[in-house]
């Protein structure tokens, strides 16, 4: 489900789960683990995450491992998708994303969670269209969201579970840059040369510095973002949402 390969002081993961890059419950086990071989890695200063094929960098969480669960099998899987991407997001070192298709839902959460984004300049997107399946977006998914472009952007796209083109990414501070498909991986080589002779001490410092509020708002609400996704994911409209999505229509919900 993700794929690794040491490249001098860059750690590449590339997820390769299936044709939508799709997050279960086993892609989340491994992540966590491939994130603490890249911590303790002491050669290693910037994760490369990239995926497999052209069309999808994540399409989100598999639905399939929610539908027709109970409440505790749904907060088991819940609880392990947030460890993950908060390991993701509580790296001491650097990553960088490749995004090179459709960035959605939980896909899109690790994608922000990183240091950086790339992104391919083509008809892909990049959202977080969980309003649009009837559940809702973790406190401090919000809080990153919210430091990086905005409260009113972050409200827009939130509420609007719109999917937003590359140059409207970049434009509010989503996306950092935007590239051809082919270029992709030497652009994203170009942003890991700047890490490539710089003290750890400094890579590490400067990055407790720039996350250290996030990180502590972050732990404390953890629990609770737990409890509230899972209660949506496992309520009717949370359930249709998902319902809706592996049978490819609009989900009907209910007042």
């Amino acid at each position: 489900m993700i794929e690794e390969k040491q490249n001098d002081y860059i750690y590449e993961l590339c997820i390769n789960t299936n044709k939508k890059n799709t997050m279960s419950f086993k892609f989340f086990q491994e992540l966590i683990k491939s994130i603490d071989k890249a911590e303790s890695d002491k050669n290693t200063k910037i994760i490369l995450l990239s995926a497999r094929g052209n069309e999808y960098f994540s399409n989100g969480f598999e639905p399939e491992m929610f539908i027709d669960k109970n409440y505790d099998e749904i907060y088991s899987i819940v609880q392990v998708a947030i460890e993950a991407t908060k390991k993701v997001l509580f790296f001491p070192k650097i990553i960088l994303s490749l995004i090179n298709g459709h960035c959605m839902g939980v896909g899109s959460v690790v994608a922000t969670f990183t240091d950086y984004r790339i992104m391919v300049d083509s008809k892909i997107r990049f959202g977080f269209p969980e309003s649009l399946i009837g559940i809702n977006f973790p406190t401090g998914a919000c809080l990153v969201l919210k430091e990086l472009i905005g409260f009113q952007n972050t409200r827009d796209v939130l509420y609007s579970g719109k999917g937003l083109k590359p140059h409207e990414a970049v434009a509010i501070g989503l996306v950092d840059e935007l590239c051809e498909q082919n270029d992709l991986y030497e652009t994203g080589l170009k942003y890991c040369k700047q890490f490539k002779n710089m003290a750890m001490e400094s890579i590490k410092g400067i990055k407790y510095s720039l996350r250290k509020n996030i990180v502590s708002q972050i732990s404390s609400i953890e629990s609770d973002d737990i409890k509230n996704l899972a209660k949506a994911i496992y309520s009717p409209n949370g359930q249709e949402g998902m319902k809706s999505i592996v049978e490819k229509r609009k989900p009907v919900f209910s007042p």
